[in-house]
């Protein structure tokens, strides 16, 4: 089978879901073409191979940090120089299956041509990332201006030109069926978010009673991260709550709320903006769980590959969960930690409470956890759906 990729981020350097079906497919013996987006000044020009798979890169100003406008131009220039990569190196190739993700949402361009010029190739849109109304939910833009029509058209347009929509849960599949009624029930089905399985370190037993809770990652607003910190000061309120500490380890647009809130001295937290790999993992390792955020203004069903992360490394996990998304479902399926409701700092505490006085357990839900990863969120489970979707 020959795959071509489009990814607007990309770095074999970077340990990413996406980089491991790459690699599974090329496992499997399909000829793997990538063109994909990265800002590093030191890559090649043209057609190169990399790790045996065929590379072009799609060379974009560094968005780290960059405000919104920038980063909405650079997403608007996406598609043509997509385009003209194609152009240039592909022009006469055939492809079977032509997989890609949102963010971008803009790519409708990209597939018009693709659907011109690889005729017979299966358009499979991995849907990572429902916009624009992720936006709306929180507050960036509302839902009558005008850059939400101009977004939600190219929704339409992206979903119209896809052949094939994989989404990452049940209930992302029913937020379309509910949202865009246009859309056949044959273009939808389960994509969920898998990771290449691998052998894992014994992770440290941790010591004493008390409870040790990671957070790593973007500390955005999509996190609500003002949110988790009015849970965290309610438990430092909690007499019973003492022993309990908060590690958050990560970057992004809500930083500021972090700092700030740390110029009151807080017993219960400590953030580092970035820690090396091998100590955020040795931090990881000796903590007792792993925490997920998502803000209580979603709509839309989020699932965030986070959670993938701990079941790798047997972490149980500690999930504040929007109303709409099902991954509170699945954790309660594995077996492998708790959720509670965002924005409820009682909830919140409550939920501490309870993984505190089954911390005998908490190995165990770990090891829950790496079972239904190893089943359920393998790589090859996604490798799997785009075979069965290019032989139809």
């Amino acid at each position: 089978m020959r795959i071509l990729f489009l990814f607007q981020i990309f770095d074999y350097d970077s340990s990413t879901i996406y980089l491991d079906l790459v690699r599974e497919c090329r496992d499997r013996g399909h000829l793997v073409t990538l063109v994909a987006g990265n800002s590093r000044s030191d890559l090649p020009d043209g057609v190169t191979e990399v790790e045996g798979i065929r590379t072009v890169y799609m060379k974009l100003p560094d968005q780290f940090g960059a405000g919104s406008a920038k980063k909405a131009l650079i997403q608007m220039s996406i598609p043509l120089r997509l385009k003209l990569i194609l152009k240039d190196y592909f022009e006469g190739e055939t492809f079977d299956i032509i997989a890609y993700p949102t963010p971008p949402i803009t790519l409708a361009p990209v597939l018009k041509y693709c659907a011109k010029k690889y005729k017979s190739a299966v358009r499979y849109l991995m849907l990572k990332d429902i916009f624009p109304q992720n936006a709306v939910d929180l507050k960036m833009f509302s839902s009558s201006s005008p850059i939400y029509r101009y977004y939600r058209r190219m929704e339409k347009k992206l979903y119209a030109y896809s052949d094939r929509i994989g989404c990452m849960s049940e209930a992302n599949i029913a937020y379309l069926k509910e949202h865009d009624p246009e859309i056949e029930n044959s273009k939808l089905e389960y994509f969920p978010n898998t990771v290449a399985v691998h052998d894992v370190e014994p992770c440290s037993p941790a010591s004493g009673k008390g409870l040790k809770v990671v957070f790593g990652g973007n500390m955005g607003r999509p996190q609500d991260i003002a949110g988790l910190l009015k849970s965290i000061d309610h438990c430092g309120r909690q007499p019973d709550l003492d022993d309990v500490f908060f590690y958050f380890v990560g970057d992004g647009t809500e930083s500021r709320l972090i700092e700030e809130y740390l110029e009151k001295k807080p017993k219960n937290l400590s953030y580092r903006h970035q820690l090396p790999r091998p100590e955020y993992e040795k931090l990881l390792a000796n903590a007792d769980v792993g925490m997920i955020s998502l803000s209580k203004d979603f709509t839309i069903p989020n699932f965030p590959s986070r959670l993938l992360s701990y079941m790798q490394i047997k972490k149980p996990v500690f999930a504040v969960l929007d109303d709409a998304t099902d991954m509170g479902e699945c954790i309660e399926e594995a077996c492998c930690g708790i959720s509670v409701k965002a924005g409820d700092p009682e909830a919140f505490a409550e939920g501490i409470r309870r993984l505190k006085a089954d911390r005998e357990k908490l190995p165990q839900l770990g090891e829950n956890g790496r079972r239904y990863l190893e089943r359920y969120f393998n790589t090859g489970v996604s490798a799997d759906i785009l075979e069965r979707a290019y032989r139809g």
